[in-house]
């Protein structure tokens, strides 16, 4: 089994995602806590600037220092099957005997 490599793109993405919608939450709070839409966006637009930078670091950290939760995974080796094969046994042939020079064979007829 082959580990896969995770790329920046794929925290970036992630980050993106996340922020789309953390961002129209803290807004929709914001305009439900203030009763003004005018807070409720400038809220959105700062938080929507500073918590990228924020969040991807945090997600860098935790890739490359906190091991928490992380399990290695064991290589399964590989050992070949070894079948022992008996030969088969061979049956020879019986060797007819080749006839001598001057001597006719004779064939009987059997009846059954």
């Amino acid at each position: 089994m082959s580990r896969l490599k995770i790329s920046y793109k794929r925290h970036l993405a992630k980050t993106i995602s996340y922020r789309i919608i953390s961002t129209l939450i803290g807004f929709l709070i914001m305009w439900r806590a203030s009763g003004s839409v005018e807070i409720g966006a400038t809220f959105g637009i700062v938080e929507l600037a500073y918590k990228p930078l924020q969040y991807y670091i945090h997600e860098r950290v935790w890739y490359r220092f906190v091991k928490f939760g992380l399990i290695q995974e064991k290589k399964k080796k590989i050992e070949p099957h070894i079948v022992k094969v008996e030969q088969p046994i061979k049956k020879e042939e019986p060797q007819l005997e080749k006839p001598k020079k001057g001597k006719k064979l004779s064939y009987s007829k059997k009846t059954v």
